[in-house]
């Protein structure tokens, strides 16, 4: 029996759903983050393996493209790939395909593969001549069909390439990972650091590893079927991180980082060299994820023991953020962090400070030991698309955080959001503090805060240091928030919709746990009047008109400046809402997916008998306030803003399909189009 596995990258706080096919029967298990295995019905989290269709006769075309470097002689490479899941019964498609290609100097050599079965493939490149000799590179891509368009895939060519042949490290260790990094110094530009096929497993570090000082490096530690996380740096309780970046435009791909100990990040990209390096698909696990205490101090278990750290004791203790970006790295060209998994930081999950610059983008920061994604000291984070849930601590302990100037300037911290999900963190969803500036765009902030911990709301504007904050908001829901949805105090205030630019944010449902008197949805206890015009409230009730009156009395609580209210949206629309972009333009089945647009009703999904912060678990009901049907099979709704719904891929796409969208009153859909190859 050799399975095969389809991942569901189910992000919600379930776990990870995994499709396994068999030769007896698919199924699907949840692996929970105390990794217990449960297994489901097919048709739940796996609709892909039930009664897969036959492929559409065109076939899937793919192009594959290799960039060769200026001056270089001819290299040549064979390009492959094989079929490891179909999202469609293949009849006649290709299951493979292998190609040798030849370049030299500056011109792009390409190769169209056509015919190809719909499914998951993993696509290769093996260096055969030239200066490509030695590269060995495998990444996993989903095709479509060609009625969806045509994929592509790039492989740059290299100057040079050192190969990884054994996990040892030591000072005297040969084809190892401290012997790669060391000659990034000195070797060719652009250079390639790579694992032989069969070497996998822990690096466990005797000592700090050189940091890297070069630019336009790539270390790759995706394997040869390509999946990422298979090649990991050990800290082995090291006050050191794993990896210091301080040059430009390196990319770092597919390694898992862990066990740093004393006061060190465990990755850092430091200094005003380091701009333009991508970290993509790498796992940062922290040594916190397990937190004690003792003599009534927080720490970390260690074999066993729990350890708190001291300025004293420079080994075995817990570490201190999972990502930092810091000192200006990024000023020149921001440093992109990319489908990262960071979790256990005893810290921040992702920190960028002292003038840093990061972006940040389809990744999932979660159960880090004080908070989530921070901004703080100057530094300039943009985030899109991520996930950051349940992380914990207190007086940090938020989802995403925009925190202060830098030390003796009056230069902001600097924070931009779009289409995340911020829940169940254990202290605030967002907070904006202390001469920070914040823009954020169709977020979903829901479930944050808790018993332990005071002002438990989905965003707060603070003062501190004798500075204020301000934030502007658009399209975002705050919901289900312990204490409460909105906080302003002191001098910070913030823009939650005027007349020329409605809000369409939504605040329901916040504040029912907790004990705070009076209005809870949104409360302004700052010295200057804050506009939220064109929003929809609790308050309004479920007719098609808002009843502005009840929100003033109910949703609002203003001491001693007013919340300008009205116009307010009512939460039941006549009008059919629209749809303005999908994102991802396709997925596979149980991935998550944004629906941008207008109209949707964010305060019936909140009210939802049984609604959690992630959704129903279930697709539509006809009493549900918002549907979406992908070639009418409904799917499953994880989150609502009045600008975003979203939602898991009812199916692995093959082709082109209809979507449409409906809230429970309105007359009529938003239509648009799913399963697309976007164009280059």
């Amino acid at each position: 029996m050799s399975p095969s596995l389809a991942e569901a990258n189910s992000t919600g706080s379930i776990g990870q759903a995994i499709c396994i096919r068999t030769e007896l029967a698919p199924t699907c298990v949840v692996v929970f983050r105390a990794h217990v295995l449960i297994t489901l019905a097919v048709t739940a989290l796996c609709p892909a393996f039930a009664s897969a269709a036959p492929c559409p006769p065109s076939g899937a075309n793919l192009t594959t493209i290799v960039q060769p470097l200026d001056g270089e002689p001819e290299s040549q490479v064979t390009v492959s790939g094989a079929l490891l899941e179909p999202s469609c019964e293949p009849t006649g498609q290709a299951e493979s395909y292998s190609q040798q290609i030849s370049c030299s100097d500056s011109a792009e050599c390409a190769a169209l593969h056509s015919n190809l079965a719909p499914g998951v493939w993993v696509h290769r490149i093996v260096g055969t001549q030239g200066s490509a000799i030695g590269q060995i590179q495998a990444r996993r891509r989903l095709l479509l069909d060609a009625t969806a368009g045509t994929h592509d895939i790039s492989w740059p060519l290299f100057r040079s390439i050192a190969r990884i042949t054994n996990t040892d490290d030591s000072a005297e260790c040969e084809n190892c990972l401290r012997r790669a990094l060391e000659a990034t110094e000195t070797s060719d530009k652009p250079m390639l650091i790579a694992f032989e096929a069969t070497t996998k497993g822990d690096i466990v570090l005797f000592d700090g590893l050189p940091e890297l000082v070069a630019n336009n490096v790539t270390l790759d530690a995706v394997d040869f079927d390509g999946v990422p996380h298979r090649r990991t740096i050990d800290v082995n309780g090291l006050a050191r991180a794993a990896l210091r970046i301080t040059g430009s435009n390196n990319h770092i791909l597919g390694l898992r980082v862990t066990n740093v100990g004393g006061g060190s990040d465990m990755v850092l990209i430091d200094g005003p060299l380091a701009n333009g390096n991508r970290i993509e698909s790498v796992e940062i696990v922290g040594r916190a994820l397990e937190v004690c205490e003792r003599l009534g101090e927080t720490g970390c278990v260690v074999r066993r023991q729990c350890v708190v750290p001291t300025r004293g004791s420079p080994r075995g203790d817990c570490g201190d953020d999972g990502i930092a970006v810091r000192d200006d790295a990024g000023i020149g060209d921001p440093n992109l962090l990319i489908d990262v998994d960071v979790s256990g930081a005893f810290d921040k999950g992702i920190k960028i400070s002292e003038g840093g610059v990061a972006i940040i983008e389809t990744s999932l920061i979660h159960d880090n030991s004080d908070g989530g994604v921070q901004s703080t000291l100057g530094g300039d984070a943009t985030i899109r698309e991520s996930v950051s849930e349940a992380n914990r601590g207190t007086a940090g302990a938020n989802g995403i955080a925009v925190n202060g100037p830098r030390v003796d300037t009056t230069i902001a911290a600097t924070l931009e959001t779009r289409g995340n999900l911020v829940r169940d963190n254990a202290l605030r969803g967002i907070s904006v503090r202390s001469l920070s500036r914040a823009t954020l765009r169709d977020d979903f902030v829901c479930g944050n805060g808790s018993k332990e911990n005071d002002a438990g709301f989905g965003i707060a504007l603070l003062d501190a240091a004798g500075f204020s904050a301000f934030a502007s908001v658009r399209g975002v829901a705050f919901v289900h928030n312990f204490d409460g949805g909105v906080l302003a105090s002191g001098g910070s205030t913030g823009d939650f919709g005027d007349n020329q630019s409605p809000g369409s944010n939504a605040f329901a449902a916040n504040g029912t746990s907790s004990s705070l008197e009076g209005a809870k949805n949104f409360r302004n206890l700052s010295t200057t009047l804050i506009p939220a015009i064109g929003n929809h409230w609790q308050g309004c009730g479920p007719t098609y008109a808002c009843d502005t009156a009840n929100v003033s009395s109910t949703d609002v609580l203003s001491t001693p400046n007013g919340v300008l209210t009205e116009p307010a949206n009512p939460n039941a629309l006549i009008r059919a809402p629209t749809i303005d972009a999908i994102s991802p333009t396709f997925a596979r089945a149980g991935d998550l997916v944004r629906i941008y647009g207008s109209g949707f009703d964010a305060v019936g999904f909140a009210n939802q008998p049984g609604s959690s912060c992630s959704g129903l678990g279930r697709a539509c009901t006809p009493g549900d306030p918002n549907c979406v049907f992908f070639n009418r099979q409904p799917a499953e709704i994880v989150a609502a803003t009045p600008t975003m719904l979203v939602v898991r891929a009812p199916f692995t796409c093959v082709e082109p399909v209809k979507v449409a969208a409906r809230t429970r009153r309105s007359r009529g859909y938003a239509r648009s189009i799913f399963c697309t190859v976007p164009s280059p």
